[in-house]
């Protein structure tokens, strides 16, 4: 388009194949493709007929994209903008040769708003004209832009695109109200990441790659960083303690209110009877749930919540680390779900690895996972979806939403900007509010908004310099505010001891920082968070306080869970001493009995062999 500053890059030299593309065993063609825009719901409709004029049935996808206006606003703002971006698909059903199906997409107008960090603080919707367009893939949605605007294969195009796939939607002014609160939750949206920007700390500078300045601003590294002390007191430091500001009530523990976990099965989570149901919770209870939820959530007698089991499972669920060999099934890996574009077949998935949980006896499952894919190395790219994070959350919604049909809360994973998994547990990720909204955090906010994702499980990043853990903004402002996640927040695993180096992120906060930030329960087998709480917290008003909302969330997963089959109101948990347990006991009693005669007889003895000695 003669905008300079591209440089001399050459796209048909280096993408082989562009996102979005896909190949088949039969041919289409597309045909009435046209768009409606509807005011009342906020919402555009695009309907294309699909045709397939091949000799073998199959199915194929619609992709819509849209182009923004790229204003001085933006510039000036530093928001980017890319040249097209996927807002909406739709897979058909197997057509037979000869065969047609108009295909109908709906997209909500919020898709097109970008996020601006510097100005407004929130989601804005530019002013100017804005392009749809139906296309193959994301290279020839970019042609049929260009081909509306008026250019062709002569402007240095690499095909000519089709301007008849395209329509055009016109913004008169910028707004900046519309989607400045949660259309989930009506929550205000404002920054929350300004931390995260290496630019936020005194003596740092980083300069983000803008399409303002393509050639000056391309990355050349940043080699020999050092942390300053800002940044160590900001959660590099590993020994960091938490100080409440002791203004809060104390909560009550341990009432006995006649009160059971079967009595708040599809209860809301205000309803005010959680109130009577959390007051019966002890400290050691709620210290116990929190501290030592390695593939658990404890049980607790006070309220008759049973113990659950929680597995891992993004591909299939096995059991494997919880001792148990017997598996279903396994599942393609999430950059294959991805790939197909077909929302109904990953919801089958979902039900499919639903099932499995419940039938091995499980309620909780380690999975979904939803990260980006930054390159084609990422350490955990099987895990998944893909690069783009629509695709992403679609697909993902469409998993959980399947899976959580069968009473099973997910963990969606791992939260957030878990994008490598070389150092992943003791990186600091430093990104900016809008990649870290509109990339890393889009297929986290589907799967929660639309597909009613429970949980969440964190990544051992620190998002600046804070673990993901403890960073308020993420795990309270928006993840609960903003996208009304009820459910609850777990760690990646946390060691079975504190210097275990799994647990070397975690490390950086004790258990407080944590709980304060959002995070509700710790993947840990051993009892050194429990006892940190117990230890160093019991009398704090702030972590109690804490304690009492995160046991909250976790008695609300549960109690909507498969864990409560066959449970009523009236059922109640006792703790009872197995036989074996008494056993021990008993036997243990014997031995330090015997154990303390042994002692007596031996110290009698030689007290005799002393006064035989004397008298000799």
């Amino acid at each position: 388009m003669g905008t300079g500053n591209a440089g001399d890059y050459d796209y048909t030299s280096d993408v082989a194949y562009p996102f979005g593309y896909g190949l088949s065993y039969t041919d289409f063609t597309w045909s009435d493709y046209n768009v409606s825009f509807d005011a009342a719901s906020d919402t555009f409709t695009v309907n294309v007929t699909v045709t397939n004029t091949g000799d073998t049935a199959g199915k194929d996808v619609v992709e819509i994209y849209f182009q923004s206006p790229y204003t001085d606003y933006d510039v000036q703002n530093s928001i980017e903008k890319a040249s097209v971006e996927l807002c909406g698909f739709a897979k058909t059903e197997l057509l037979e040769p000869g065969t047609s199906e108009t295909v109908t997409v709906e997209i909500p107008r919020e898709e097109l708003a970008a996020y601006d960090s510097t100005s407004a603080k929130t989601y804005i919707l530019d002013a100017g004209d804005y392009y749809l367009t139906a296309a193959t893939d994301a290279h020839a949605a970019v042609n049929n832009v260009l081909a509306a605007k008026g250019y062709t294969t002569a402007d240095g195009m690499t095909a000519d695109g089709d301007a008849a796939f395209v329509s055009t939607y016109t913004n008169d002014a910028l707004d900046a109200e519309t989607y400045s609160v949660s259309s989930a939750t009506g929550y205000e949206i404002t920054n929350q990441f300004d931390s995260a920007d290496l630019n936020y700390y005194d003596g740092y500078e980083m300069t983000y790659l803008s399409r303002s300045d393509w050639q000056g601003t391309w990355p050349t590294g940043m080699a020999g960083l050092e942390a300053s002390e800002e940044m160590l007191e900001g959660g590099l430091n590993p020994h960091l303690t938490y100080v409440s500001s002791g203004d809060d009530e104390y909560p009550t523990m341990g009432a006995d209110n006649g009160m059971t976990l079967g009595m708040m099965i599809g209860k809301d989570y205000d309803d005010e009877d959680w109130n009577l149901l959390l007051d019966q919770l002890t400290f050691e209870e709620m210290a116990e749930m929190i501290g030592q939820g390695y593939h658990n959530t404890a049980m607790a007698a006070s309220v008759s919540k049973p113990a659950t089991t929680d597995d891992n499972g993004p591909q299939g669920f096995t059991q494997s680390l919880t001792g148990v060999s017997e598996c279903h099934a396994a599942y393609s890996d999430e950059s294959i779900m991805a790939a197909t574009w077909n929302v109904d077949l990953m919801y089958e998935v979902g039900v499919c690895l639903g099932t499995d949980v419940l039938d091995l006896g499980a309620s909780g499952l380690y999975g979904p996972a939803m990260n980006t894919h930054r390159n084609a190395y990422c350490g955990r790219n099987f895990e998944y979806y893909s690069e783009d994070g629509f695709l992403a959350g679609k697909i993902a919604a469409a998993e959980v939403s399947g899976i959580q049909t069968k009473g099973v809360y997910v963990y969606i994973k791992h939260f957030a900007l878990n994008d490598t998994e070389s150092g992943c547990r003791c990186i600091s990720t430093f990104a900016n509010e809008q990649s870290i909204r509109e990339i890393y955090l889009k297929p986290f906010q589907t799967a929660v908004t639309e597909g009613g994702a429970m949980c969440v499980m964190n990544s051992f990043a620190r998002i600046g310099v804070t673990w993901s853990g403890a960073y308020y903004g993420l795990q309270t402002e928006v993840l609960r505010n903003e996208w009304g996640m009820e459910g609850f927040s777990i760690s990646d695993f946390s060691g079975n001891s504190a210097l275990a180096p799994y647990g070397i992120v975690m490390q950086s906060f004790d258990a407080a920082w944590g709980l304060v930030g959002g995070t509700d329960c710790w993947d840990s087998s051993a009892t050194q968070w429990t006892e940190e709480l117990e230890e160093n917290y019991r009398d704090d008003a702030t972590v109690a306080q804490a304690m009492r909302q995160a046991c909250h969330r976790i008695l609300y997963t549960v109690a909507n869970s498969n864990a409560m089959n066959g449970y009523t109101a009236d059922t109640k948990i006792v703790a009872v001493t197995p036989w074996w347990e008494t056993a021990i006991y008993v036997l243990d009693a014997v031995v330090a009995v015997f154990t303390v005669f042994s002692a007596v007889k031996l110290v009698l003895a030689i007290r005799r062999r002393g006064k035989a000695k004397q008298q000799a």
